[in-house]
């Protein structure tokens, strides 16, 4: 975790969001949601989680477009819907089953996000491909961290 307090989760966060506004604005290109590079920036010290992240989103993705859909009209808000709960589900089960990967007690007050944030991400996949989200995601998370650990050097 690199020594980062829970101070540090609020810089995290409101860089994410703003570098992935100007980001999408510049490029057109989504990064999972306004808020996940901020808390994938939060999880730098711990590769494994955010590789988690990224297997229960796709995880998500798969099941809610190749199982879920062919038994319901899903569009919209129902997709979003169906993205987040399923998400939510595997994470909760994961954290079940694997305690110590769970990032909660690693940065406090990421609880919250970190429960929705691979829905945010299968959505995202969804809509514009696996490789425009998870690069534009990693990008933007690292230029996040890089911001909050330089700014916790001064």
């Amino acid at each position: 975790m690199f020594g980062f307090d829970s101070g540090d989760v609020y810089l995290a966060m409101v860089a994410g969001v703003i570098f992935s506004l100007f980001y999408a604005e510049k490029t057109g290109v989504l990064p999972a949601g306004l808020v996940v590079p901020g808390y994938i920036a939060m999880m730098f010290g711990d590769l494994i989680n955010i590789a988690v992240v990224f297997l229960i989103s796709f995880i998500t993705f798969l099941i809610v477009m190749k199982v879920i859909a062919k038994f319901t009209i899903l569009y919209g808000r129902r997709k979003f819907t169906a993205m987040l709960t399923v998400a939510i589900l595997l994470k909760l089960s994961f954290d079940y089953m694997f305690p110590s990967l769970s990032m909660a007690e690693t940065v406090e007050g990421l609880k919250a996000i970190g429960i929705i944030v691979p829905g945010l991400i299968a959505n995202t996949i969804q809509k514009q491909g696996v490789l425009p989200t998870v690069g534009s995601t990693m990008l933007l998370s690292g230029l996040t961290f890089s911001f909050v650990f330089l700014f916790n050097m001064f």
